[in-house]
């Protein structure tokens, strides 16, 4: 059960074999993206980057990633100097190829390096003591599902993203900020939402939790100990001009040299809400239930005779744009932006009344990534990926932990599947998929076998002060290949991620030619319930982690009421 730097060494090289193969394998449009941003930065001033439209993947993330693509740029050129060229559109020599597919190998180490920062804090070894300082199983499961993670691999190294830096960033706000380290948590995530500004749907949990938590209610490590009104201004200034300084060393430039023109240039990039509700593919939110509900609606009561009615709610064509619903109101970029925070609210509630705040930032930054992926606009399928690896760092911390992870974990990779959609992918994908699933339930038996002792086993004491005590090592050895005969409806639905979509896939082409957007559409509605039922039970789980004193380290629903009625 036990991973250290040469453990976590090895694996690193085997999986970067792995990823190395994928060289030649598909890429998606994201890779000519990156490439042309490359371009970009590395052949104009800085106040021309966000004006540059010689290819229709025009620069539309914050300033902080535009300066990353500057750096990548000058490895760049000595691999191949003609893939910085503006108008080499579509360019994609063997050593561009070479040279991207290896920037994001390399910049992958953020995500290992945040989650082993994490599994080797103060906070985590205080919640597992018997284990001196070494990885628990629930830290090996973590660190190994992080390196081998099956959505990172095909959303990055096949498709083609940086989404596995950007979430190391997140995973080490976190990280820093479960262990008292605000200030720096609080800068970490200021430098990634300007790297990527759809993280900004989680700065009402990083807002209202640091408001509490550190502003009135300091850590023991904050420096600022100040009681009283003096001290909550010292601290609230502090914080805030330091995140103040990270969006102004990020948009500061760009407002130098072109003053508020500059500025409304880059928000227009960052925000086009003129793309519509959905995605071309749509990912599994409420949206899905929502454009179905509206095109049943026509199917029964015909389209009203009203102006612009006609040609209206051909919502299934797959294309990017703004979806008009017939029947049912339109719907803003505001109004999902007023429900996705009205669904955080309980969250934020519970996170504001914490007893155990600490111990409940990780499940919180989880559950606000869900209900921005369920009430968000136009919401890629790959958001949920944000939800997915946070949850990573708790998955071993309970029966009810590691179930969740696995449950969202299959759904959020049973949807990213279509992103790798030539048939010659299609082994690759469904074994990489399979490998993770088996990986996770493998490593995460010793938690969610409930024959393990645990520990439920030990006493009430431990259950509120959140102590672990795990099995023997042949004990855990024995629940590890001990069966479960039974699935149950959560098992076969899990099961039903893979039959049910590729089944429909199979036959659409053959039964039902005329509707070729079908396969996707019985894909979203499938996992939506996953991720709805996800997002619920990650509510429960942070309602009772909140509620304890200490540690939230305890079995499964059952300690976790007894723990709460002590």
């Amino acid at each position: 059960d036990e991973l250290g730097l040469a453990e976590l060494g090895a694996l690193l090289m085997s999986s970067a074999a792995v990823k190395v193969l994928m060289l030649a394998a598909y890429r998606s449009t994201d890779f000519e993206v990156h490439r042309n941003w490359m371009a970009i930065t590395a052949s104009l001033p800085p106040e021309k980057w966000y004006f540059e439209e010689t290819s229709e993947w025009t620069l539309d993330y914050p300033p902080f990633f535009a300066w990353f693509e500057k750096a990548l740029s000058w490895g760049a050129a000595l691999f191949d100097a003609e893939m910085l060229g503006l108008s080499n559109l579509n360019y994609a020599s063997p050593q561009t190829i070479l040279y991207q597919r290896l920037t994001v190998i390399a910049t992958e180490l953020v995500l290992v390096g945040a989650v082993w920062h994490y599994f080797r804090s103060r906070h985590f070894r205080s919640r597992a003591p018997n284990h001196q300082g070494s990885a628990t199983a629930g830290a090996t499961a973590g660190v190994v599902l992080a390196v081998v993670n099956a959505g990172l691999f095909m959303t990055d190294h096949v498709h083609f993203q940086y989404n596995a830096m950007l979430l190391g960033l997140l995973v080490l706000s976190a990280s820093l900020v479960v262990n008292g380290r605000d200030l720096a948590g609080g800068i970490v995530f200021a430098v990634l939402v300007n790297l990527k500004h759809l993280f900004l749907c989680l700065g009402p949990a990083y807002f209202i939790f640091l408001l509490r938590h550190h502003c009135i209610e300091p850590s023991p490590r904050c420096l600022l100990q100040g009681r009283g009104a003096r001290g909550f201004l010292a601290r609230i200034s502090v914080l805030g001009g330091l995140v103040l300084g990270v969006f102004a060393l990020s948009f500061g430039p760009f407002l130098a040299l072109g003053g508020l023109e500059q500025l409304y240039q880059i928000l227009t990039r960052l925000f086009p809400f003129g793309r519509g509700l959905c995605h071309a593919y749509w990912a599994p939110n409420v949206w899905v239930a929502y454009n179905i509900a509206d095109k049943v609606l026509v199917k029964l009561l015909g389209t009203p005779t009203v102006a612009g009615a006609a040609g209206r709610g051909s919502m299934t064509g797959g294309l990017i744009g703004d979806a008009v619903h017939v029947w049912l109101p339109h719907v803003t970029p505001l109004a999902t932006a007023l429900l996705s925070l009205l669904a955080m609210s309980p969250a934020l509630w519970m996170a504001w009344r914490a007893h155990n705040p600490r111990g409940s930032f990780i499940l919180l930054l989880v559950y606000c990534s869900l209900a921005a992926f369920l009430f968000g606009f136009h919401v890629h399928e790959k958001a949920a990926l944000m939800a997915t690896v946070p949850l990573l760092l708790v998955a071993g911390d309970s029966r009810d932990h590691a179930r969740l992870y696995i449950l969202l974990a299959n759904v959020t990779h049973a949807q990213l599947l279509p992103l790798l959609f030539q048939t010659q992918e299609w082994v690759l994908k469904i074994a990489v998929w399979g490998l993770h699933a088996a990986l996770a339930s493998y490593l995460l038996r010793p938690v969610t076998n409930p024959s393990s002792s645990s520990p439920a086993s030990s006493s009430d004491a431990d259950a509120v002060t959140g102590k672990v005590h795990w099995t023997s090592d042949a004990d855990a050895e024995h629940v590890r290949w001990s069966l479960q005969p039974r699935l149950g409806l959560r098992g076969w639905y899990q099961v039903g991620l893979f039959l049910v979509p590729e089944t429909v896939a199979g036959l659409q082409p053959l039964l039902l030619p005329g509707l070729p957007f079908l396969p996707l559409l019985v894909r979203s509605v499938y996992c939506l319930p996953g991720m709805l039922v996800a997002a619920g039970e990650c509510l429960l789980l942070l309602r009772h982690s909140c509620a304890q004193q200490g540690s939230p380290h305890v079995t499964d629903s059952k300690q976790r009421g007894a723990a709460c009625n002590a």
